[in-house]
């Protein structure tokens, strides 16, 4: 077999060979919680952050985005509850594809109206929603499925093409590798990185933890660990045997995060990222036991 046929298998299989739908269907779901989340917590701030008469006003948004601004507070809770409305439609699967689209036009919206206040979750969650449009989110899981099938395919996955899930993949480990690149600095080399962010008052979530941000151990373990994580979730989520020991460090990095610091829904966003590294083989094995077991 010569070299091009090799690689056209090879790409074949990567991006057009059938595949469980449940990956896809299960990010979908935390996706648009992720959405749903980010919703209602901006709905909180619209006066001060989103207003008329915000801190950071409409005039800092980019004049390339200006076809998309919102004009005034009103137009600002009109994006938001349709967002919450599209982010139902997507976790419940009902016509998720057209929701999170939807979802990805209003999040723009909302975000272009102060740029200036957007973190790296706001970014990912908006990425996330564009690229799952372009995989059969609705697959499973999904009021779409209920409907065409009837209720007992909701235990069950069909196989979808998986070229859009790639390019999910592709974006979370563009982003670890990235979060990895930009930890350069002498507190990271030196193990000290994480007692400095744990020491931030605007971001602690439940008050400073002397235990952790005065024990050199700890701190170096977790400051190094963080980067081990990172490095690996970039370059190794792409091996099969890896894979599931990665994405239980993926999560527990995240949550581990979120535990202690205010970082928005950059966490959530990533472990809908990293659901689409799941098994789907080994979901149905689980399921389809399970099944036969309490028959």
């Amino acid at each position: 077999m010569s070299t091009v046929s090799a690689v056209a298998q090879r790409v074949d299989r990567l991006l057009f060979v059938p595949q469980s739908a449940w990956p896809i269907a299960i990010a979908r779901i935390v996706i648009g919680v992720a959405v749903l989340g980010w919703s209602v917590s901006m709905m909180f701030d619209v006066d001060a952050l989103l207003g008329s008469d915000a801190l950071i006003g409409p005039e800092f948004a980019s004049d390339r985005w200006r076809w998309i601004a919102l004009d005034s507070t009103a137009a600002v809770w009109i994006a938001l509850v349709l967002l919450v409305v599209a982010s139902v439609g997507i976790i419940v699967g009902f016509r998720s594809t057209w929701f999170l689209l939807a979802a990805f036009v209003l999040l723009v919206a909302v975000q272009r109206r102060s740029p200036m206040i957007l973190n790296s979750g706001d970014i990912i969650v908006r990425n996330l929603t564009l690229l799952l449009a372009c995989c059969p989110t609705s697959a499973a899981l999904s009021v779409d499925r209920w409907r065409r099938e009837g209720r007992a395919a909701l235990r069950t996955a069909p196989l979808v093409a998986p070229w859009g899930l790639r390019l999910v993949q592709l974006q979370v480990m563009v982003v670890y590798f990235f979060a990895f690149w930009g930890k350069s600095g002498d507190l990271w080399r030196d193990g000290t990185a994480v007692s400095t962010s744990l020491r931030l008052l605007d971001l602690q979530r439940f008050g400073q933890l002397d235990v952790l941000v005065d024990s050199v151990v700890v701190i170096a373990v977790l400051t190094w660990g963080t980067l081990a994580v990172e490095l690996a979730l970039a370059g190794l989520l792409w091996h099969r045997r890896a894979r599931p020991i990665l994405i239980v460090l993926g999560i527990t990095l995240h949550l581990l995060i979120d535990s202690f610091l205010l970082v928005g829904f950059f966490g959530i966003a990533m472990i809908a990222g990293l659901m689409t590294f799941l098994d789907g083989e080994r979901i149905h094995a689980r399921l389809t036991r399970r099944s036969t077991a309490s028959t």
